[in-house]
Formats: structure tokens, C-alpha cells, sequence
């Protein structure tokens, strides 16, 4: 394959990418699971931010569930994805949200960096961090 071509390729691989992270975010919100797992390697891996009592979390069904037993305290909610570091089969971005307590009405602000790593066209992985310098070294991106 011509470099040229190879480029146009990888290009319009990473943004169908981030087209696909942000569907994946708007399948959640939706409580849409089957157009989530469309979007989502069987295999995927997730990696919570800090010391979460899970660690790791891996499979479709578990991941999910996941997801779901971590939202469930707060309203429901629209979570921002920008700052968007785009290194093709890899991708950071900054994840906010205002959260508020559905029972004790505490607000919180949610806001962390988040690395989608891609196989196939799938999400296959997707690792928490803190510090937008770890998420963009995490993503092979440099500042």
C-alpha cells in the first residue's frame, strides 16, 4: 500500500474510532445494551481509575454491569468527551459530568481521563486515569 493511501487509511480509521467512542458513551446513556455491545470487543478490558476495589473488569456482560452498578447513585446525566488525543487505534479523552446524588442530592464533579484502545474496529479496552499526562503517554500521544 502507497504511503499516501496507508495515511488517507489511518486517518479516516481514527475517526471513525472516535465516532465510536462517542456512540459507545451514547448507547450507555440510552441504557441501550445491545447497541453497546454492537460497538464493543466480546473481550472487552476495563481498568478503573486508582485503587477501585475491582481492579480490572473484563467480558461484555461484566463490563456492563459494571458501568451500570457505578452510575447507578447519581441522576442520570450526560457525560462530556473532549480534548480528544487522537493516536489512531488509541484515543484519550477527558470524560466530565456534574453528578448529583439521586438519594442524598451531594454534587460531585466527575472528571477524568479516559484511553479507548481499539481492535478491529471495537472497543476492546478502556483505562482511567487522573492525570491528562499519563492518559496521553497511556494513548502514545505526547503533549
Amino acid at each position: 500500500m502507497k504511503a499516501a493511501v496507508f495515511a488517507r487509511y489511518c486517518a479516516e480509521m481514527s475517526e471513525e474510532n472516535v465516532a465510536r467512542m462517542r456512540q459507545t458513551q451514547v448507547a450507555f446513556e440510552r441504557e441501550d445494551k445491545d447497541a453497546w455491545c454492537a460497538l464493543v470487543d466480546p473481550n472487552i478490558e476495563v481498568v478503573p481509575v486508582g485503587d477501585w476495589p475491582e481492579g480490572r473488569i473484563q467480558g461484555r456482560d461484566e463490563v456492563w454491569d459494571f458501568f451500570l452498578t457505578a452510575d447507578e447513585p447519581w441522576e442520570p446525566g450526560t457525560y462530556e468527551l473532549d480534548e480528544i488525543g487522537d493516536g489512531g487505534d488509541r484515543i484519550a479523552a477527558r470524560m466530565r459530568r456534574e453528578l448529583r446524588g439521586k438519594s442524598s442530592g451531594v454534587e460531585v464533579e466527575y472528571d477524568y481521563w479516559v484511553v479507548f484502545t481499539f481492535r478491529d474496529g471495537l472497543v476492546a479496552r478502556a483505562e482511567w486515569f487522573e492525570d491528562r499526562q499519563e492518559a496521553l503517554e497511556a494513548a502514545g500521544l505526547s503533549d
